[in-house]
């Protein structure tokens, strides 16, 4: 079995890929910019992985702000980075980032988006 059909297999919480725009509160000290958006590309009730300009280290932990629908809340959370990878020839970063605080109207509503992807906007920006 090659890694990515293992990598799903062992997934605790069904994952939802759909690129919408994500916005993080805090970015590094080092970063002049407070609150930047990046591109989500998928997300679970356990976490969710970015596309971004700004690289993060390992274990630091930010606010999390995603808006999967107008109509709908954004789910909130705190994540923790994971791992970070560079994308190859590029100034951005692939980033996957771990729920270590989600309120339960969010877990629900990720719950139900992966059940139900269709009730995703797809006026989102991408």
């Amino acid at each position: 079995m090659d890694r990515a059909n293992s990598a799903e297999n062992r997934r605790r919480f069904p994952r939802l890929t759909k690129d919408v725009s994500v916005q993080l509160k805090q970015v590094p000290d080092n970063y002049s910019v407070k609150i930047h958006n990046s591109i989500l590309r998928d997300i679970s009730e356990g976490g969710l992985q970015i596309s971004s300009f700004y690289f993060y280290p390992v274990n630091f932990r930010m606010p999390v702000e995603v808006s999967m629908s107008p109509d709908r809340p954004p789910v909130q959370g705190v994540g923790r980075v994971v791992w970070v990878e560079q994308l190859p020839y590029q100034e951005r970063y692939k980033v996957g980032i771990e729920f270590t605080e989600l309120n339960e109207h969010s877990r629900r509503q990720l719950r139900d988006m992966a059940q139900r992807p269709s009730i995703i906007s797809s006026r989102l920006p991408a």
